[in-house]
């Protein structure tokens, strides 16, 4: 999956919505939170923090922490984000 499908999807943790993803930024509470590229590596102040995986897992320091699903929305584990 080539991540730029998500662009212009949704960010939850849970069932809540936090915020949305708009070219190569994710924005929580709509301010620029971290940066993705189009193969789905995640930047945090410009240090890589995690990455998308090919089964569409999302993985933030070695642990997965959410998924991408069917609607291309990203979808965090409650509980989850340190």
């Amino acid at each position: 999956m080539l991540i730029i499908e998500s662009f212009g999807k949704n960010i939850f943790i849970g069932d809540q919505l936090v915020g949305y993803i708009k070219d190569n930024a994710l924005y929580i509470k709509g301010k620029p939170f971290a940066s993705i590229t189009d193969d789905g590596v995640i930047s945090y102040e410009n240090q890589e923090i995690g990455f998308v995986d090919e089964d569409n897992s999302i993985i933030i320091r070695g642990e997965e922490v959410g998924y991408i699903d069917l609607d291309n929305n990203f979808r965090f584990y409650k509980g989850k984000l340190k």
